[in-house]
């Protein structure tokens, strides 16, 4: 079994590298969908979306982008171009629960962390370290930051992003496409497309673009 990395403008590619080594998963072909510097492998060949055979087609792929709307992006694209099967990729240091589920297209990063009867949905990014409780519900398009904590029974609808040692509190709901930021401990529902910072957490902003909507780059 091999995959495809779609999408090498994203420093996290580093990581992903790390878990497809410790994983002994090879990588069939790196695509550069967008100009930009790489963050392939130095000895990875780069190829165009259009270099892309039916042969490798038929191979899973992966979009390792932690912004949601960028990887909702590279997934269309990667779709347009004929790979359509979405791989579901788990670093072996992490721990996920039996009782758990992943949907297809999401990464979860070293030391990570994923309590019983959690569901996680399709294209999820888990980062390093992060910790999710037992009965958590994390949606599509998700991308939890390094060390971030989400409690059992929260509820984290689709394209939110949870930044980097952040909290949530059990059964606090997080509205879609919301972004909490790095080290907010929130106590408190959040509304859908605000942003929300401090401890406790306030809504520092409204109003922000859904990770579906209209893009022009990926990276």
């Amino acid at each position: 079994m091999s995959i495809i990395i779609y999408g090498v403008g994203s420093p996290i590619l580093v990581d992903v590298a790390e878990t497809c080594a410790r994983l002994r998963l090879p990588v069939a072909a790196w695509v550069r969908n967008v100009k930009g510097e790489s963050f392939a492998p130095p000895d990875a060949p780069l190829l165009r979306p259009t270099d892309l055979t039916m042969e490798l087609a038929q191979h899973a792929f992966l979009a390792p982008l932690f912004t949601p709307r960028h990887r909702y992006y590279a997934q269309t694209e990667a779709r347009r171009h004929g790979v359509t099967r979405a791989a579901t990729v788990i670093d072996p240091t992490a721990v996920v629960a039996a009782t758990s589920t992943l949907g297809s297209g999401s990464y979860v990063n070293a030391l990570a962390n994923i309590g019983g009867a959690s569901r996680i949905g399709a294209f999820a990014f888990v980062n390093r370290s992060a910790s999710i409780g037992h009965h958590a519900e994390i949606a599509d398009f998700v991308s939890i930051g390094p060390g971030a904590v989400i409690a059992g029974y929260a509820q984290i609808s689709a394209g939110v992003m949870v930044g980097a040692g952040a909290v949530v509190l059990p059964k606090v709901h997080i509205g879609s496409n919301a972004v909490v930021a790095a080290g907010a401990v929130v106590t408190m529902p959040v509304e859908p497309n605000s942003l929300v910072a401090g401890n406790p957490a306030r809504v520092v902003k409204t109003g922000l673009l859904g990770y579906d909507a209209h893009v022009t780059s990926a990276s």
